[in-house]
């Protein structure tokens, strides 16, 4: 788009963030902003450019809260954000790899002029102005302790919904002496946007590691435990927090599991003859002990049938035969929703599948 209120150079591609978490100028950052001004680190250029900016070059520092409202910085792996950027393709259904139009290549001088000028400006803006509630300067930083033990935690990174989740934590003595540690672990489901849900799991350990000696531990987070909080981001995180009992020190490790719906399948005829009638099987298997409630599919086809066809589902296994007639001999798609209750809690669980009818299939 045009940025007449711009100079020339940030006209093009704008940026705009549909799930917008802080406020800005206006009642939330959301954008337009320049993606030349992004990738340039020019962070003055509205509309928050800043946010947009940091959102592609942050490294993510995990702070302990503990119980005397102290904050601790905990050591570990250091996670960035940011790294790739994709969209979907203009005129088709591929992913489009666009991280060179925001940033500069990691490491590269172009990334470091970027990140430098950015630095400038927001120090600039610190001293400028007075009444900010937050100064960078105070912004205190990781310590540098010697890591004296290392965490390694791993787990699939998705699993079919039903299925207890398996962990596997790995902690290592890398110092000279015994050290008394104390491993918490935990889980919790996780929304669209990040924010995470109150704790649904968690494990203790005390134990006592020689001299560069390693423990393995392998636990598993039930089903029954997370089936009530899954909800619709099917997104639950896992959390190692280890303690040195003598230094106090902190140590964490983080994984992300997806939960996967089963599986919801159309299958179209071999060959469909153009203007007549033909049939779409829509089938769906429960793979778990207990029964769904409320379950509803809906059937949609622009071109294939006429209006929104919804239906009541059987409970286990099932199967629906949907007639529809091809208009043309274009590109159509068969869309397919289910929706769905867990007995006992109050988790909807919904999942959608798109199947596309090419020319190649249609007889005219």
């Amino acid at each position: 788009m045009a940025r007449r209120d711009l100079l020339p150079e940030y006209s093009g591609w704008q940026a705009l963030d549909a799930t917008c978490q802080e406020k800005s100028k206006g009642p939330s950052f959301c954008g337009p902003a320049p993606v030349q001004a992004i990738k340039e680190g020019k962070t003055e250029v509205d509309y928050d450019v800043c946010y947009f900016f940091a959102a592609i070059n942050a490294k993510c520092q995990v702070w302990i809260h503990k119980a005397d409202d102290i904050l601790k910085p905990a050591l570990g792996c250091t996670k960035y954000t940011g790294n790739n950027i994709s969209t979907k393709s203009v005129g088709s259904e591929r992913c489009e790899d666009i991280t060179r139009n925001y940033k500069h290549p990691e490491g590269s001088l172009q990334e470091k002029e970027a990140l430098e000028k950015a630095y400038k400006k927001m120090k600039k803006a610190e001293k400028t102005c007075s009444n900010s509630k937050t100064e960078f300067s105070s912004i205190p930083t990781t310590l540098e302790e010697p890591v004296n033990l290392f965490i390694h935690l791993q787990s699939e990174n998705s699993l079919p919904l039903g299925q207890d989740v398996p962990l596997s934590i790995r902690v290592f003595n890398h110092s000279g002496g015994e050290k008394a540690v104390h491993l918490v672990l935990g889980a919790q489901s996780v929304h669209y946007n990040g924010v995470p849900n109150t704790p649904l799991w968690k494990e203790e350990f005390h134990f006592i590691l020689k001299s560069k000696e390693a423990n393995t531990l392998q636990v598993f987070v039930p089903y029954s435990q997370y089936r009530k909080q899954v909800g619709e981001s099917h997104l639950l995180r896992l959390t190692a927090v280890l303690r040195d009992e003598d230094s106090f020190y902190i140590y964490f490790a983080q994984e992300e599991i997806i939960i996967c719906n089963p599986p919801l399948t159309i299958e179209f005829p071999e060959n469909i003859v153009q203007y007549q009638s033909t049939t779409a099987e829509i089938s769906f298997l429960n793979p778990l002990t207990e029964r769904l409630e409320k379950c509803v599919i809906l059937v949609a086809g622009r071109g294939l049938i006429y209006r929104q066809r919804k239906y009541r589902a059987l409970p286990l296994q099932w199967s629906i035969e949907n007639c529809f007639c091809e208009l043309d001999h274009s590109f159509h798609y068969l869309s397919s929703s289910i929706s769905y209750h867990l007995p006992k809690s109050s988790t909807w669980l919904r999942l959608r599948k798109k199947t596309a009818m090419t020319e190649s299939n249609c007889q005219r």
